[in-house]
């Protein structure tokens, strides 16, 4: 099964979504042998790029400099300079620094993210966390969309230091005023719901803080660990335990508010790409009829582009055969998940199933956050927050074509990103067979299928030729005549600012009549 998403993605975009780690406007290019500087000076000069300095002589190299006041930003210039006839490659002139690992004290014991065999387990027995980081460690989509992810459990210390700045603010509510400031049906709901106590105030609590921490702890900011995405937000809704109709509570929450983020186009609710089920009822069988609310939920958060990652149960049952709920439901908008140790073993004490658990992640002793300072602790509960993280990163990585993808399409574009991380596992032995990817939680696999695939810029119509059909095209597009599909609006998107214009159009123009 191969991820039908990378259709939609452009290679080296990332760099221009995730973080500004290149010089502004300034280029790097090798140019053929045959072009002598006279004429590298005056076709580049018209097109806003001046040769500033010859870097590497037997090669061609030259450093160019980017006019600011032609264009809205330096990848922009690159496409250009790319489709100079006389330019073997360019790219961006990145800044370079040591390969380091976050400066969070107690990350070296955070085996998960990065195993060099240190509490005693095999090396590379880990999600790949920081190769993953050398590509994106978080933060809003291309578009400038917050990113979400709910965790759904007993509470979270929402005022732990290494918490605090990643979680979640409603800014449309004024906190203890007693009022539904934002109309959202939830009163004062600053950080999320209590769904015990029908109110935002959030208890804290030991175990939805280690869930949080394994999400999204702050990363290299000096205190205790790393999370997943160092600077995603994150949603605290209570509401793990108890009774079904508490936890219909806190996943009504989550769904309310992405419903309300959809409607109101960004200005209200929030962007929730995934909420965190630590939970559930240990050999129940979601098919009987019992259980039809699960589904459901499921379903109807995954409409609008919720996955939920959901902690299988924890004992070496086959959930195929003896259940589970949530991991033994059929909603495709589950990521059902089972416990790895630091040997890349599936743990002796976690449930799987070949047609119901999908994947496994690290789950047994995992150090993160608690409500006062750092803990170890063991469980599928412990694996599911590496997935519902990684959900999260990988928004904060996908170019501005596939994030205006899930804007418009979020269901569909919610199960792509689903296959995506199933097809980019490691294969485990212990999870052959008995899984549905066979495989562990591999996060650099996963950002690098979501970055990969090349898309000719300005090949609209997806010929594999760019020329006058291309610019008609893109006048549908903008004249909202045509709808574009993901790839086609990546493809027009030349001044790569997330939208279609007559500066798109001028830009086509340059590379099909060239600089002259």
């Amino acid at each position: 099964m191969k991820p039908t998403i990378v259709m939609f993605l452009l290679t080296g975009t990332l760099l221009f979504s995730a973080s500004q780690d290149f010089v502004e406007n300034q280029l790097i290019a090798r140019f053929d042998d045959k072009i002598d500087v006279e004429t590298l000076q005056s076709d580049l000069t018209p097109m806003g790029l001046k040769p500033d300095r010859l870097l590497v002589r037997q090669m061609n190299i030259w450093r160019v400099v980017v006019d600011q006041s032609v264009y809205d930003s330096t990848p922009a210039a690159l496409k250009i300079l790319q489709d100079y006839p006389h330019t073997i490659y360019a790219q961006l002139d990145h800044i370079l620094a040591e390969r380091i690992t976050p400066d969070d004290p107690e990350f070296d014991d955070q085996w998960d993210f990065h195993n060099l065999g240190q509490t005693g387990g095999n090396e590379d027995a880990d999600i790949d966390a920081p190769e993953a980081w050398e590509y994106t460690t978080g933060g809003g989509t291309a578009l400038g969309d917050d990113i979400v992810v709910a965790v759904v459990d007993g509470g979270v210390n929402v005022n732990h230091p290494d918490l605090i700045d990643n979680i979640w603010v409603n800014e449309n509510e004024i906190p203890g005023n007693g009022i539904d400031d934002d109309e959202n049906g939830y009163i004062d709901d600053i950080n999320g719901w209590d769904a015990y106590g029908d109110d935002g105030t959030i208890p804290s609590h030991s175990h939805g803080t280690h869930v949080a921490g394994t999400i999204g702890a702050r990363g290299n900011n000096g205190l205790n660990v790393a999370g997943v995405s160092w600077d995603v937000k994150i949603m605290a809704i209570a509401g793990s335990s108890s009774s079904t109709s508490v936890i219909s509570i806190a996943y009504g929450y989550a769904l309310d508010q992405k419903t309300l983020w959809l409607e109101s186009g960004g200005d209200l609710g929030a962007n929730v790409v995934a909420t965190n089920s630590s939970f559930g009822i240990d050999y129940a069988d979601c098919s009987s009829g019992d259980y039809p609310l699960w589904d459901d939920l499921y379903d109807q958060m995954g409409a609008v582009g919720i996955l939920s990652a959901a902690a299988t149960i924890n004992a070496n049952i086959d959930v195929d055969l003896y259940g589970d709920v949530p991991t033994g439901c059929s909603s495709d908008f589950i990521i059902a998940v089972t416990n790895t140790n630091k040997y890349d073993q599936k743990n002796a004490g976690a449930g799987y199933g070949a047609t119901t658990i999908d994947l496994g992640a690290p789950g047994t002793g995992i150090l993160s956050t608690d409500v006062s300072g750092t803990s170890y602790k063991t469980g599928t509960s412990m694996a599911t927050p590496h997935v519902a993280g990684a959900v999260g990163l990988l928004h904060a990585a996908a170019p501005a074509g596939w994030a205006q993808y899930y804007r418009d399409d979020p269901a569909v574009a919610a199960l792509e990103m689903k296959e995506l991380i199933l097809d980019s596992t490691d294969p485990l032995p212990t999870l052959t067979d008995i899984t549905v990817s066979d495989g562990r939680l591999n996060l650099l696999n996963a950002v690098d299928a979501i970055t990969l695939n090349e898309i000719l810029m300005g090949d609209v119509n997806q010929d594999e030729y760019v020329n006058v059909t291309d610019i008609v095209l893109l006048v549908n597009f903008i004249l909202n005549a045509i709808e574009p599909s993901p790839s086609q609006f990546q493809a027009a998107d030349l001044d790569g600012n997330g939208e279609l214009s007559v500066l798109d159009i001028q830009l086509i123009i340059v590379i099909i009549v060239g600089p002259n």
